[in-house]
């Protein structure tokens, strides 16, 4: 029987891109389905979509169209099949078991190579230089390669000698014997398939690079097709329209996106290979090396100029626009804080008396309120807090600053913006604050409060050592390693630590300011079987670490009830950031300024002020301001509001819009800010993509219809607020 004839360059060309362009329309319907694309829908993304994902199948699809023929070829895989596979051949049964018995001696000799790269990798996961974690893990790996090596020849005797005496004819059940190792990697590589599928990878959006390797299997796939005899003329037209449908579909992606006002939006966003293929071809068309392109929509409004950029700091009256957000900034719009004026007191209004309150802050970490019963979630996960929560005011819009602990943290402790806040180095992953900076525990302190704190996290330890200026006690015990933290459960030897620190603080002639610090509910998530359980995934493990922090504050929710406790302090519970479920493509935290990773629980309870509930949009930045202006203390740098009437009842709190930031850092460098208006609209300027979203929290709380794509004037006054908030950033 006449062999077929082998792939040439121009079969495995058009496979190639018959594969990618399958990917695109794919990826648009993927894309269409999480409800982004608006009105465009799957029609008005598709050409784009195909575009981008085409114009990277023409270079992979040259690459494969030089190699692919010859590769098949030399490697024969349709004869290897039917000889090795399925012993149809000429092949005698000796040949058969010594190719059998090597590749299983070279699966056997794979595995010393996983486990010492597996060990030497979980080993140089604690080193304090991480360059030397890349080297170290190819060491082990290259030790465990050599006993492998070692490994493999008495296993080839062993599975040879085995073959010899089972299989003398070289099958076993009708298949060859090269078909036991097949196997076993087929089996591996599903095996692999699914446990990679179930890790926790959701912090980085990898459909692109799936989308790269899904193109290039189903160009292989589709490889036959396109090959073998008769028809040629059919083939090659075939062909020659699928080469136009991909450069056509490239050049008009790459022409029409700039003014493709849907497509500019949702692909940077949401896309998988259609947006690793725009923002590398933004990096490629940088002609200035400022790390933003002219070209694709990219924001760099002079790329000729690397001092002009979205990244470069606005100097206001130069002429100038460099931060590229619209113009040079005049100086007398620049301000430093945007901030709602006070009202001036009538002069017969009543007035409110400080008073000399205790403070006790408790910070939960990565908490969403919505996960909360008292925020009307339908799992009894904080039966204790609900039920604290009626004593308390109870902020049901409260919104944190940035999205993770390094920024929002020293952000609810100065009560400024993060890109307002002095740093010793912004942009490192943990940066501290410069002296000039007063946190509340210096303010407490210089007032004459007792200031202390109970925590137990490697943060508090060493990551930013000036948030404890001021303390006169930090309780840091049993704080353990960044991987370590990853599964502790702390809450249970916080609590009596901190109910020993209340009983101990009470008494004292002395007022005080006592901070507690609990961080189970971040990941990593643990299953608390001794408390509750939910399921398997990754929100039900989530949903049992708030259980299980919810039962160990009950003591400490006691006792602020007691005498001595209840009637002199001010309590504020509250969370630094919240946590995303792949709402907006994510997992975790510390990435976007959606609902999910910024709104937080805000909950103040003040002696003698009747428990409601605030429906207005507030900040974390206002928690400051609030406590001292209850207690009498001086917070000059605070740059939130008060809201002291809420509590007094006297005057008005004015409304003003709440700012949010993910700032960059090496770890994460996308630079994105928003704003909540007092009417829940919200916009959201991602910088780095130079893509800005509009939202109706009211209407729209998950955060996915965008108004711009049906009004280009939505929010139009809060969008020039956000600039001029862009624009005011010191950008040190």
């Amino acid at each position: 029987m006449a062999e077929r004839p082998l792939p040439g360059p121009f079969a495995a060309l058009i496979a190639t891109l018959t594969g990618f362009l399958a990917v695109g329309v794919i990826e648009t319907a993927l894309v269409t389905s999480s409800g982004r694309a608006g009105d465009a829908g799957f029609g008005g993304l598709l050409p784009y979509v195909l575009g981008f994902d085409a114009l990277v199948g023409l270079v992979v699809a040259v690459a494969l169209a030089l190699v692919l023929p010859s590769a098949v070829r030399i490697l024969r895989p349709g004869r290897w099949v039917r000889e090795a596979l399925l012993a149809r051949g000429d092949r005698d049964g000796a040949a058969l078991n010594a190719q059998a018995a090597w590749w299983c001696a070279a699966l056997v000799a794979l595995l010393p190579l996983a486990v010492a790269a597996a060990i030497g990798g979980h080993a140089a996961h604690g080193f304090n230089q991480r360059s030397l974690a890349g080297p170290f893990t190819a060491l082990a790996a290259l030790a465990g390669a050599l006993a492998g090596a070692v490994l493999a020849l008495p296993v080839r005797a062993a599975v040879g000698w085995v073959l010899e005496r089972i299989a003398p004819q070289g099958r076993l059940g009708g298949l060859g014997t090269p078909a036991l190792p097949a196997l076993v990697v087929l089996l591996g590589a599903v095996v692999v398939g699914v446990k990679v599928a179930g890790l926790d990878l959701g912090a980085y959006k990898l459909g692109g690079y799936a989308g790269l390797l899904g193109g290039v299997l189903l160009g292989v796939l589709l490889l036959p097709l396109a090959r073998g005899r008769g028809r040629s003329a059919l083939r090659g037209a075939v062909g020659a329209l699928v080469l136009l449908v991909a450069v056509g579909a490239g050049a008009y992606a790459y022409q029409g996106f700039a003014e493709a006002a849907v497509a500019r939006r949702v692909i940077p966003l949401d896309g998988h290979l259609s947006r690793v293929t725009v923002t590398t071809l933004r990096r490629l068309l940088d002609r200035d090396g400022d790390g933003y392109s002219a070209a694709l929509a990219g924001g760099d409004c002079d790329d000729t100029n690397p001092d002009v950029s979205p990244r470069a700091k606005e100097i206001p009256g130069n002429g100038i626009d460099d931060n590229c957000q619209g113009g040079d900034a005049p100086k007398d719009d620049v301000a430093a804080a945007p901030k709602a004026p006070e009202p001036p007191p009538e002069p017969d209004a009543p007035r409110y008396e400080p008073k000399k309150y205790n403070v006790f802050f408790l910070l939960i970490d990565t908490l969403r309120p919505d996960h909360l019963g008292l925020y009307g979630y339908e799992r009894d996960t904080s039966p204790n807090l609900d039920a604290w929560a009626k004593s308390a005011v109870v902020f049901d819009q409260a919104y944190a600053q940035a999205p993770n602990t390094p920024r929002s943290m020293p952000s609810i402790l100065t009560g400024r913006y993060p890109s307002r806040i002095a740093w010793t180095k912004r942009f490192s992953n943990y940066s501290d604050l410069a002296p000039e900076e007063k946190t509340a525990f210096e303010v407490f302190g210089d007032a004459g409060w007792r200031t202390e704190a109970v925590t137990s996290h490697w943060y508090f330890e060493n990551k930013a050592p000036s948030l404890k200026e001021g303390v006169d006690a930090w309780d840091n015990a049993g704080f353990l390693t960044i991987k370590e933290s990853n599964t502790q459960s702390a809450a249970p030897d916080l609590t009596p630590r901190v109910v020993a620190r209340l009983d101990a603080l009470k008494s004292a002639e002395q007022p005080f300011f006592l901070f507690a610090h609990y961080f189970d509910p971040h990941s990593r998530y643990m299953q608390q079987t001794s408390v509750r359980t939910y399921g398997k995934s990754l929100l039900d493990k989530y949903d049992s670490e708030i259980a299980f922090t919810d039962h160990h504050l009950k003591a400490v929710l006691d006792k602020l009830d007691e005498p001595g406790l209840r009637e002199d302090t001010v309590v504020v519970i509250l969370s630094d950031h919240g946590e995303a479920f792949k709402e907006h493509g994510f997992y975790f935290h510390g990435r976007t300024v959606y609902n999910e990773e910024i709104k937080v629980p805000l909950l103040v309870r003040v002696p003698d002020v009747e428990p409601k509930r605030i429906d207005a949009v507030v900040g974390l930045v206002d928690v400051l301001p609030t406590l001292a202006a209850l207690t009498g203390v001086e917070a000059p740098r605070a740059m939130g509001r008060s809201l002291l009437p809420y509590f007094s009842g006297i005057g008005e709190v004015p409304p003003a819009p709440i700012f949010l930031e993910q700032l960059p850092y090496p770890n994460y460098e996308e630079h994105v800010v928003g704003v909540v208006g007092p009417d829940r609209l919200k916009v959201i300027k991602n910088v780095t993509q130079n893509v800005v979203e509009v939202f109706d929290l009211k209407t729209d709380p998950g955060e996915k219809t965008n108004l711009l794509d049906r009004d280009e004037d939505a929010a139009k006054a809060l969008r020039e607020t956000l600039l001029q908030f862009i624009d005011a950033d010191p950008g040190e």
